[in-house]
């Protein structure tokens, strides 16, 4: 697998970033890592906030542990649809898409700049 294939992936199936920092691009990676992660960290937040206050209305008994009934009620809060968070979305995405095509073009150049390989002795 060529390095523009890995570092593809990496910033694709791992983390937005990882593909520059394999490519040894540290600070660049930081451009990517750090506002996925504080999208990321943000998300956590908000749905682990939510989870808490749907299990507190469960355990006091003013929502019956019935998991229709908790899903409408959550589509009633609408919970998940603040405008922070369709800005962390936006950062997550944009974050993402942009850590793709700067990857594969990071890696290119490095291919397209390294002298070709030598070949070993004893082989033609």
């Amino acid at each position: 697998m060529n390095r523009s294939v890995l570092a593809l992936l990496l910033s694709g199936l791992v983390f937005p970033g990882a593909g520059q920092y394999y490519l040894g691009r540290r600070a660049r990676a930081c451009l990517f890592i750090v506002p996925s992660l504080v999208a990321a960290i943000y998300f956590f937040k908000q749905v682990v906030d939510t989870a808490s206050r749907m299990v507190d209305d469960v355990l006091s008994g003013s929502l019956a542990p019935d998991p229709v009934l908790i899903a409408e009620q959550l589509h009633r809060q609408g919970a998940t649809a603040t405008p922070l968070m369709n800005i962390a979305a936006a950062v997550m995405l944009a974050c993402w898409v942009a850590s793709l095509v700067d990857a594969w073009l990071l890696a290119r150049a490095q291919e397209r700049g390294a002298p070709p390989p030598r070949k070993q002795e004893g082989t033609s």
